[in-house]
């Protein structure tokens, strides 16, 4: 599991303006809610928030969160939920994080990578990876950072499932399928060729065509 620390102070001001003035300070504005939680207005150092984006992006990360408020400071475990950007250039402009209790499980979706090379691509095959992140429940300390398979030993035809997922010890499914495709290889997707002829041409062949099946005419004696 990858843990990262994360200071946070609380915020009581909202709406655009508040927002907008916050962007000018170097800050980023967030929440942090969870389930029997209260919502919580955060804000966040943009240089201390986009090094940890730049981890988190890479795979789940566990944070536990410093949360300044007043004269106190309160620690909380949490993950990212969503990252808002602004369209046109790209940078961070709202954050949310979901609180969680680390001694109770949960629920959280983790991304699966694909490791080796298949045979069958020497054999002219295509990899496809189906599933790309599984919804997993566990406690936040056995949170893994990311789920892997080994394709290296698939040939053309050939898929790996739900059930061939090694998952770490702790961490269960919560999909029941276990013939849920993860990955599978499979052979080139070769397009059908159609010949267009001009009308007239088409025409030719259909009456050399129909000649050819034609009864033979019977010859004047």
């Amino acid at each position: 599991m990858a843990m990262m620390e994360l200071t946070a102070v609380r915020r009581h001001g909202s709406g655009k303006e508040g927002a907008r003035k916050l962007l000018s300070l170097g800050k980023i504005p967030g929440i942090m809610y969870g389930k029997g939680r209260e919502s919580r207005s955060v804000e966040f150092d943009r240089r201390d928030l986009e090094k940890f984006l730049g981890v988190a992006r890479r795979g789940t990360v566990i944070v536990r969160l410093t949360v300044k408020e007043d004269a106190e400071t309160k620690e909380a475990y949490a993950v990212l939920k969503e990252v808002q950007t602004n369209p046109r250039t790209d940078r961070v402009i709202h954050v949310d994080f979901y609180e969680v209790a680390f001694g109770k499980k949960f629920r959280i979706e983790v991304h699966i990578r694909v490791k080796g090379k298949a045979v069958g691509l020497e054999q002219g095959g295509i990899v496809e990876q189906v599933t790309r992140t599984l919804e997993v429940e566990c406690l936040p300390k056995d949170v893994p950072e990311f789920l892997e398979v080994d394709v290296t030993a698939l040939g053309i035809g050939d898929s790996l499932h739900l059930k061939d997922l090694i998952l770490p010890e702790g961490v269960q499914p919560v999909e029941k399928d276990m013939t849920a495709t993860i990955v599978s290889v499979h052979a080139p997707r070769i397009e059908e060729v159609v010949s267009v002829v001009p009308e007239e041409e088409a025409a030719a062949v259909a009456t050399a065509e129909g000649a050819s099946v034609a009864e033979p005419e019977e010859k004047e004696k």
